[in-house]
């Protein structure tokens, strides 16, 4: 089959470059897809994307794990640190195998945060999660049921990444663990994520990308982070990513591969 690319950019509303680079992509068609951080996007970010979901499909970017919950704190006080936000990846992971996290505050979390952005009239077509929290072992799959339970049957699915060092090995790892969870979900065939791993974003890596991904399957999701400015104490390339897509390069690679771009809600 012919060649079907998602090109999915995550973070939506996490702070103002990302989201003004992912609107900016988005009017030039150099996008088909993102997702929102529905704790963290402001009222008029969320009234912006919904003002382009004519040109890309939206879907969730699960976030338990920066910022405050969209859910009242008292409501879900196991998923929080002392101070009101959320604990970090690890922390949470580590807190769930314990049993310290109840399953039914997640519940009510991740219905307060697809909640808050259908209520702005946003058709959610998939999610994916900050930091891949849906890849991890056993808390993983209860996050991938309940996402099912609230309406979401399309979810990102990763595929071995190379070049990414310990946290990729790692991540490589979950991705197989996690695998059997996706049964009955719509998934694209592979994932490239190699702008990430690399912390740059050229037409050489996303070729190479494209070409391992495209091994497993027609359809591929390239996931990117692109955004107007760097954010500090983050690994990703943001401006890279941006000016990567804003130019034509891959749109010629993409065509001379016999590949079309497609939305996640064509899946």
């Amino acid at each position: 089959m012919a060649l079907r690319l998602i090109i999915n950019a995550d973070d939506f509303g996490w702070d103002a470059p990302a989201t003004a680079a992912i609107l900016a992509l988005a009017a030039q068609g150099a996008l088909s897809s993102t997702t929102a951080m529905a704790n963290l996007a402001t009222e008029a970010d969320l009234a912006a994307l919904r003002g382009v979901t004519d040109r890309l499909s939206v879907g969730y970017h699960l976030n338990l794990i920066s910022g405050h919950p969209v859910a009242p704190a008292a409501a879900v006080p196991s998923l929080l640190g002392p101070d009101g936000q959320f604990r970090t990846a690890p922390q949470l992971w580590l807190r769930y195998l314990r049993g310290r996290v109840r399953p039914a505050e997640l519940a009510v979390e991740l219905a307060a945060q697809i909640g808050r952005l259908r209520d702005h009239g946003l058709p959610l077509s998939h999610a994916d999660s900050h930091q891949h929290l849906h890849l991890y072992p056993r808390l993983g799959p209860a996050l991938i049921q309940m996402l099912g339970q609230l309406g979401i049957g399309r979810v990102r699915r990763w595929s071995s990444q190379p070049g990414y060092g310990q946290r990729g090995r790692i991540l490589n790892v979950f991705g197989r663990i996690s695998a059997s969870g996706l049964r009955g979900l719509v998934t694209p065939n592979a994932l490239a994520a190699d702008f990430s791993a690399a912390q740059a974003a050229t037409l050489p890596l996303f070729a190479q990308g494209l070409a391992r991904a495209r091994r497993l399957g027609p359809i591929v999701e390239f996931m990117t982070h692109p955004g107007l400015a760097d954010r500090p104490g983050s690994y990703l390339a943001r401006c890279a990513e941006y000016e990567f897509w804003r130019g034509g390069t891959w749109r010629a690679h993409l065509a001379e591969q016999g590949g079309r771009l497609i939305r996640y809600d064509e899946i």
